[in-house]
């Protein structure tokens, strides 16, 4: 398998250093499923699916001849990979989405000179890549086409009208979230349901107790009770 498109990893270009001849991924992550034992019924019923990391492994080979070159090439990528916290890595096999990686360390080229191969192993915590940004306004019921293969946590900004209370709906499961307080139309209330956090004027707020922070996927119907809201999320992809 071979490449002629960039890597990318925390903003740098890698690609000048490095030429890219296989990549390793799983199809799926491995998913952790949690099975709850019921009294008299055979077998279990699966309670949870989530998702493990995953390792990404990038192998090729360093474009320098020289040992110099070489040395200076892989003191380049060095100080490319060495972000520690997770960045966005952007593969030549899918270079429309991104992974939130950490370059674990560790590789050694496997010769001083003249084109040594390596290979970076980069460890994924999150392992469903992100893809194009999306952004939609709200009033009332309005149908939104989600994109991606896996279900995005969206942010929700508004201007809630006068009122006690503001809420916004995902009608196709009848999650919602409710938050209480004295509106009176100026305030600026966001809601991230993938932090499942809510702010008033950039204040945390607590949201009513039968709220549920949800996610959407495919094609969903969200429903406001007021105003109009901007809802913003990002793909995913497994």
């Amino acid at each position: 398998m071979s490449f002629d498109q960039r890597i990318q990893f925390d903003g740098h270009d890698l690609s000048p250093y490095m030429l890219v001849t296989d990549i390793k991924r799983q199809v799926v992550p491995k998913r952790r499923i949690t099975q709850t034992q019921v009294p008299g019924m055979d077998g279990a019923l699966v309670s949870s699916v989530e998702l493990d990391a995953i390792e990404v492994t990038v192998s090729g080979c360093i474009t320098r001849r020289l040992m110099s070159e070489v040395t200076e090439a892989r003191k380049a990528l060095s100080a490319c990979l060495m972000s520690a916290d997770p960045a966005p890595l952007v593969l030549p096999d899918d270079p429309t989405t991104y992974l939130m990686a950490l370059y674990e360390g560790g590789a050694e080229l496997s010769k001083p000179a003249y084109i040594p191969d390596v290979e970076l192993v980069f460890l994924c915590a999150d392992p469903v890549a992100y893809g194009q940004r999306r952004s939609v306004e709200v009033s009332g019921t309005k149908r939104v086409r989600v994109g991606g293969s896996y279900p995005a946590r969206p942010v929700v900004t508004v201007k809630p009208p006068k009122g006690s209370q503001w809420q916004i709906t995902n009608v196709g499961t009848g999650e919602y979230v409710r938050v209480l307080a004295s509106f009176t139309g100026s305030q600026t209330l966001v809601l991230d349901m993938g932090l499942e956090r809510c702010t008033v004027n950039g204040t945390d707020h607590a949201v009513d107790i039968t709220s549920d922070f949800f996610s959407i996927a495919g094609d969903a119907s969200l429903m406001v009770s007021g105003g109009t809201a901007t809802v913003e999320w990002d793909e995913r992809w497994l």
